[in-house]
């Protein structure tokens, strides 16, 4: 998949995607990021063997051979490595790029383990919504690691009038909600 991208020298596939791939789940979208993410989205563009889809100011999707592309947009990495260590769970810190798989050293078992290992907290809220998704799917949290989430929170108070901080948004109601990339 990696190898069909039209932007494979300036970008790389990072977090869920490999996961799924490699415990043999299926893959619904990868994630493409990039120190440039203007440029891969322009060369993801002008390849006529991909449908631009939807886009926003976090991503823009486009599909091939039943498989959507998201270029991440909002968040700009120049390296693999710098990607996943922003990433908040060990079992998502993986990369693939022009030099191979890059992997955080808790990657491959925390995923055989099923446990969800804080890895670094930039978005506490939205970490709270993805580990939610992740004990759905079978996996668990210790308790430090739960500790760790609700201390984030509570040292980053929300400002609800701030429809971007820690990626709230507003249903038309006015009632705020949060949401991650995911």
């Amino acid at each position: 998949l990696y190898d069909k991208m039209p932007a494979k020298e300036i970008s790389w596939i990072a977090g869920g995607a490999l996961r799924s791939y490699l415990l043999g789940e299926r893959v619904k979208d990868l994630d493409i990021f990039s120190a440039d993410p203007e440029k891969v989205q322009s060369l993801f563009a002008a390849d006529d063997t991909f449908k631009a889809g939807f886009q926003n100011d976090l991503i823009a999707n486009f599909y091939k051979d039943g498989l959507c592309y998201q270029v991440i947009k909002k968040y700009k990495f120049n390296t693999p490595k710098e990607t996943i260590d922003n990433f908040d769970f060990t079992i998502i810190c993986c990369a693939l790029g022009q030099d191979g798989i890059i992997a955080d050293e808790r990657f491959y078992i925390d995923n055989a383990q099923r446990r969800l290992v804080v890895k670094s907290l930039p978005k506490p809220l939205s970490t709270v919504k993805r580990g939610m998704k992740y004990c759905q799917r079978g996996y668990f949290m210790c308790p430090t690691g739960l500790a760790k989430i609700l201390k984030a929170v509570q040292e980053n108070p929300i400002n609800w009038d701030d429809p971007n901080q820690n990626e709230i948004e507003f249903y038309p109601d006015g009632t705020p909600s949060f949401r991650g990339l995911d």
